[in-house]
């Protein structure tokens, strides 16, 4: 063998320019209270079907993603393509394994004399043996020999002496929950000797649910532990009723994280308005009126944020006026939209003409301050923007050998902005050529230190600059940061159409 020719020539070949960071998906994102989705581990569904075979045909799940899946966009005609849910430990849960689905014989069981099933419930694990299933007459009874050895070990404590095992005839699986509702994780493992029972069970599968016990959680701790897993939803939703103290602190939670995600609250007629006092204040959460019971008007707003594929011309959508086929309007008198209007309560509303009723979604709006994005659109395209720029200026750095402190750093941040400015025009977040008013032009005029800077916002949509500026570090050192700044002109919507006619 010749010597190796990389001890002359030695050369490395890699992509550069990749982008490495990937970005954020808007997809909606339900909090449910059904322990079959495991705590700090959300699930994923890319169609209603998922979701049937995931939670039943009866489950308040199912009737939520049949809505979501239903609604496509007007052109350029698109869907939502994945839907999140994440536990809400409303209370505290024991720790719970949910056996895959199957054609389960009894006879397979019926051979078994020596069964071994290598189990951890909370801080014990156990490997339980000669667990003999010869006399069950039926799978019930198997589940209850199983039951019977897991009380049997009583080191375990309440966890394992409580325990209970059942098969469950409907969903054909068998099912384990732990004796106490506390924080606690579930595993099986592979037995060491004898017949391993936790396959035959169904408990070995890709579709077999481990889901640790749990403490009880808030809801503002629910939210926090879904965001620790992953950010890649853009609207979030509950599907069990908060308080109102609970409700105001996620939306409190929410807002300090600045136009991340929205919130979206389902209202009543009984509690509309006090809710919308107590909210009215706070950004980035959207009140939802359901008068109706199996509808969950949240969805359609979760879905028309979702279905948005911001890659395509004039993308973007105004929240009003949405239609999905099937729901009921809970708003039919101008009294009542007078009402819901005052109170930023978003609803689904029924007008007629000409014989025809139409219904739609209404209006489209959030609380918070003035200074905050009021208008869901407004609001999802700020989210995609944000994501879009994090996403290409981490890339930015992960991928150069350095960013450099001085003019040309500054040029190559300012380019990732222009770049992230012109998908932004093309997708409809940013609106070229809407005109300014005095107000508007004054507050570009102090953001920028430039008289005449509103003149780009309102000719090309926007403004941008960067600067290296000094500051001290986490360590107290001295260090350089790119400090970009962008105004950009915001693509408000038509709500209305007034005309005038002159007949002489």
């Amino acid at each position: 063998m010749a010597i190796s020719f990389a001890r002359y020539i030695d050369i490395a070949s890699g992509v550069i320019g990749a982008q490495t960071v990937a970005e954020r998906e808007l997809v909606g994102l339900r909090f449910t209270t059904d322990p079959r989705v495991p705590v700090n581990d959300p699930i994923s569904a890319t169609s209603a079907d998922d979701v049937l075979q995931y939670f039943g045909a009866s489950s308040d799940e199912y009737d939520f993603a049949q809505q979501y899946f239903s609604y496509v966009s007007p052109s350029p005609i698109s869907r939502p393509r994945r839907l999140l849910f994440a536990a809400f430990a409303q209370t505290a849960r024991a720790p719970r394994i949910y056996g895959a689905e199957g054609s389960y014989l009894l006879a397979t069981f019926q051979a078994v004399t020596d069964g071994t099933l290598n189990l951890t419930m909370g801080a014990h694990q156990a490997e339980l043996v000669g667990i003999n299933l010869s006399s069950a007459t039926t799978l019930a009874d198997v589940a209850t020999a199983i039951q019977g050895a897991i009380r049997a070990e009583t080191a375990g404590g309440a966890q394992w002496t409580g325990a209970t095992v059942i098969y469950d005839a409907a969903e054909r699986a068998f099912i384990l929950v732990g004796g106490d509702a506390v924080d606690a994780p579930v595993s099986v493992a592979i037995a060491s000797t004898g017949t391993d029972l936790a396959p035959l069970l169904g408990w070995t599968l890709s579709a077999t649910v481990f889901s640790p016990g749990s403490d009880q959680q808030t809801p503002v701790e629910a939210f926090t532990a879904a965001r620790d897993v992953s950010d890649n939803f853009g609207t979030l939703s509950f599907g069990t009723v908060l308080t109102e103290d609970e409700i105001e602190a996620t939306a409190l939670a929410n807002a300090a994280l600045n136009v991340e995600f929205m919130f979206l609250v389902s209202v009543s007629a009984a509690n509309a308005a006090a809710l919308s006092a107590r909210l009215i204040n706070v950004p980035s959460v959207g009140l939802v009126l359901n008068g109706t019971v199996g509808e969950y008007k949240e969805a359609l707003i979760q879905a028309i944020v979702a279905a948005i594929v911001w890659t395509r011309r004039n993308a973007t959508v105004n929240v009003m006026y949405r239609q999905l086929a099937g729901l009921t309007a809970d708003v039919t008198t101008t009294a009542d939209a007078d009402t819901y209007d005052g109170l930023r309560v978003n609803y689904y509303g029924q007008t007629a003409k000409a014989g025809q009723q139409y219904s739609f979604l209404q209006r489209g709006y959030l609380m918070g301050p003035p200074t905050a994005p009021l208008d869901i659109n407004v609001h999802a395209n700020e989210q995609w923007l944000k994501s879009y720029l994090q996403a290409r200026l981490m890339s930015l750095q992960l991928s150069l050998g350095k960013l450099a402190a001085n003019d040309a750093g500054r040029a190559t941040v300012l380019a990732q902005v222009v770049a992230a400015v012109q998908l932004a025009k093309l997708n409809g977040t940013i609106s070229v050529g809407k005109i300014l008013d005095a107000t508007q032009q004054a507050a570009v005029a102090d953001l920028t230190g430039d008289p005449e800077a509103w003149r780009d916002v309102q000719s090309k949509g926007y403004w941008a600059d960067c600067q290296i500026v000094q500051e001290t570090g986490p360590g107290g050192i001295l260090e350089y940061v790119a400090q970009y700044t962008l105004a950009y002109s915001k693509n408000d919507v038509v709500r209305k159409i007034t005309g005038s006619h002159n007949l002489v």
